[in-house]
């Protein structure tokens, strides 16, 4: 309970009524979930409200937007004691009305032009009339003739990107359908438009990628006691445009945002009355909280983020800056010359509170919280506040707590304290990639839905949680963007990276695989049918791609990113371009699609044997690394007569470096899940074990509480928070797990 008190008095700031909270988080609202898409949806005939401000490009993007908060008034109809409220959202939203309960806060990102996602509460009860002495205990609204209030506030989130210039080339906002973001609500059984009216708040700036920036001082004037009405006028709200896309309802049993666990930061000076750090001691993803105390009203308190100290002991944000962008003028006009993660709060200043005011709360105290984003750290440096903080917290947020699986991983044991370091470090890496809807390669710097990454972790994800709505959550948002021109893209939703692929919006082919992969494991996992929906986005895109490659073989693509000795990019390439057909047919055959079959059978055999023609000769893949060895044995494109020395070079360059692993995104997979599965888990129980660089103790061993991008530190460029080395805690759950051995 005083976890749903916190949350609430994190937004006094907002000045809205003195209420209980039913509050819903949103960049979408909710999480997608597979059904008939034909649906109707309670939400189809609302229209879109926003504040009907004109929308901002270019540097003016950057000014103050104070962030809207929208009130409706509605009387239930006379012997209606229950209602529902179905809300939808493009941006990030929460609603609140009268109640004792208060929702989890969910943060979705979609395809926004083909598919929008609400949320439907449960019953809410209301009360007769409420005479003197009556109480509202149990009861959310009050029946007729009473008239009851329904709050919304909206933020950005992913509707309203900036003009941000990633890598100085790249801008998401125009790949994206976007707008100022709206929001649609319904209540069952009020037929009479809602008529809205907003105001702003004193949320004067938000982004997901910048943070966000509060001016608490700004309605402090009308504040009277803690939570005292501002009096400003209301103003209409504008029926507005708003995003194309389908409505589709996610239900409320399904996985949904939750806090998992509550870290608290200590904080000590670096430069008294100036600079502080606070440490919250292990990185991870989700929002913080701080309580200041005798600041000013009007003090400037900037809160930067990051993942690791510098040596002089402030914090070093540039491993999670967004698009590397490091110096004036590469984001654009009007982008910061170092766009890290960053909150600002202006002071509200001690409370005067009238004489004899009954108060438990601390007049002389304030917390900020930011609303509309989240942060990666384990550092948060505060500068221009004139006294510690006396409170700091971070609450880890994540989509993964609330839909555990329901097998080996949920018991996982293991006697060895290195297996269960680099387990812990790989879950909480997972959690803090499942945020907004996507799982990402990044929680800070990109935080997009990267299709490799989903391939080289999807099977450890399965092992923890049950990932099923989530993967056919993310199957639809890669749906959604081949649905006009066939082509899988690189990221879901899709923000204009196609790194070579086959050219415009067609991302490499090793990405690509993300959608026949996910089909396969949501069936093997879970036998749910629903995966079938999304074959007709692999059969077309085989022929867009044969079509593009005649002779079996794709020459391009981004490889085995960040192996050490990497196979050819052409090696890769062809191998899964090999695995995606095979997919396709097998589905085909389940689906009793006979011609489709032959056809793609025949396609996959064609490929096979470029493959093995190109990269194949006596038991040697391409150049014969790790990462190519793992390739070729794992995805079966070696002849059965070459099998035994293509083992036997892989085993050679394994102990050639000393049993370190020098594979990439994909092949660390392949390698550890190949040896296991052919008799030689001792092998890679040593590579997993492996003690110095390159390998996962090296990385906890210099400090690390996630995983890196990379097999080398850096403290500059890369993420440290990055899942794809977390394809391991798949091999540690099946092959190292004591109860699942013990079992057996």
């Amino acid at each position: 309970m005083c976890i749903i008190w916190g949350m609430m008095k994190a937004f006094c700031h907002l000045r809205c009524d003195v209420r209980v909270h039913v509050i819903l988080f949103s960049a979408a609202v909710a999480f997608a979930a597979i059904y008939s898409a034909d649906a109707a949806s309670p939400l189809d005939d609302a229209p879109w409200i926003g504040d009907g401000q004109p929308e901002r490009s270019g540097a003016d993007w950057y000014d103050e937007d104070p962030a809207p908060e929208f009130v409706a008034e509605f009387v239930l109809p006379e012997g209606v004691t229950e209602t529902k409220v179905h809300f939808a959202c493009a941006g990030f939203g929460f609603f609140s009305i009268r109640s004792a309960h208060m929702f989890p806060d969910d943060a979705l990102w979609s395809v926004y032009d083909k598919t929008i996602y609400s949320t439907t509460t449960r019953a809410l009860k209301a009360t007769p009339v409420l005479n003197a002495g009556t109480s509202m205990e149990g009861f959310e609204l009050e029946c007729f003739p009473a008239t009851n209030r329904v709050h919304v506030w909206l933020g950005n989130g992913f509707y309203n990107l900036p003009p941000l210039r990633f890598w100085g080339s790249k801008c998401f906002r125009e790949a994206l359908a976007h707008g100022r973001p709206c929001f649609k609500l319904s209540i069952d059984g009020v037929d009479k438009p809602l008529e809205w009216k907003w105001r702003e708040t004193s949320v004067v700036r938000n982004s997901v990628y910048l943070g966000v920036e509060v001016d608490a001082a700004r309605y402090a004037a009308a504040v009277r006691g803690f939570m005292a009405e501002r009096r400003e006028t209301w103003k209409p709200a504008a029926t507005v445009k708003g995003p194309k896309g389908k409505i589709v309802e996610w239900p409320q049993d399904n996985p949904r945002m939750g806090t998992f666990d509550i870290h608290h930061g200590e904080s000590k000076w670096l430069k008294e009355g100036g600079v502080q750090v606070v440490d919250f001691g292990v990185n991870a993803a989700g929002v913080p909280s701080f309580t200041f105390r005798d600041e000013p009203r009007s003090n400037r308190i900037e809160i930067i983020y990051g993942e690791r100290l510098n040596a002089d002991g402030t914090v070093n944000p540039l491993t999670q800056t967004a698009g590397q962008i490091k110096s004036p003028g590469m984001g654009g006009p009007g982008a910061p010359g170092l766009a890290c993660q960053r909150d600002v709060y202006i002071c509200r200043g001690p409370l005067t509170l009238p004489p004899m005011t009954a108060t438990s709360a601390d007049p002389r105290a304030e917390t900020f919280r930011p609303q509309f984003t989240w942060h990666v750290f384990r550092y948060a440096e505060i500068r221009g506040a004139r006294h510690l903080v006396t409170h700091a917290r971070r609450d880890v947020r994540s989509m993964l707590p609330s839909c555990f699986a329901p097998h080996e991983a949920k018991d996982f044991k293991t006697d060895n304290p290195d297996l269960a370091a680099i387990h812990e470090v790989c879950r909480r890496t997972f959690q803090a990639n499942m945020i907004g809807g996507v799982q990402s390669d990044c929680p800070g710097r990109e935080r997009l839905g990267y299709g490799g990454d989903i391939v080289a972790t999807y099977e450890a994800y399965m092992m923890s949680w049950d990932m099923r709505e989530i993967y056919l959550k993310i199957l639809r948002d890669f749906a959604d963007e081949a649905e006009d021109d066939g082509w899988i893209t690189e990221t879901a939703p899709y923000v204009g990276i196609a790194d070579r692929g086959f050219g415009g919006r067609s991302g490499p082919i090793s990405w690509s695989l993300a959608v026949p992969e996910l089909m396969d494991g949501i069936l093997r996992h879970y036998d749910d049918k629903r995966a079938f929906e999304f074959y007709p986005v692999c059969a077309r895109y085989v022929r867009l791609v044969d079509g593009k490659c005649p002779d079996g073989l794709v020459p391009t693509c981004i490889g085995d990113h960040e192996a050490l000795e990497r196979a050819p990019d052409g090696c890769t390439a062809t191998a899964h371009w090999h695995r995606f057909v095979e997919l396709t047919a097998k589905f085909a055959k389940m689906l009793g699609r006979t011609d489709d079959e032959k056809v793609f059978t025949a396609l996959a055999e064609k490929i096979r044997a470029a493959f093995v023609a190109n990269y194949v000769k006596d038991g040697i893949v391409a150049n014969g690394t790790q990462s190519a060895q793992a390739i070729g044995l794992y995805l079966g494109l070696v002849p059965a007569d070459q099998v035994a020395a293509a083992e036997k070079r892989l085993v050679e360059a394994v102990e050639e470096n000393g049993c370190g692993p020098t594979t990439g995104i994909f092949s660390t997979r392949y390698m550890l899940m190949y040896l296991s599965e052919h008799g030689r888990v001792d092998l890679a129980r040593k590579i997993v074990l492996h003690k110095g660089f390159p390998g996962w103790l090296h990385m906890i061993d210099n400090g690390a509480t996630t995983l890196w991008e990379t097999w080398k530190e850096s403290d500059n460029v890369y993420s440290n928070c990055h899942p794809m080395f977390g394809s391991v805690d798949e091999w540690i759950v099946r092959f190292a797990n004591d109860a699942t051995i013990f079992s057996k």
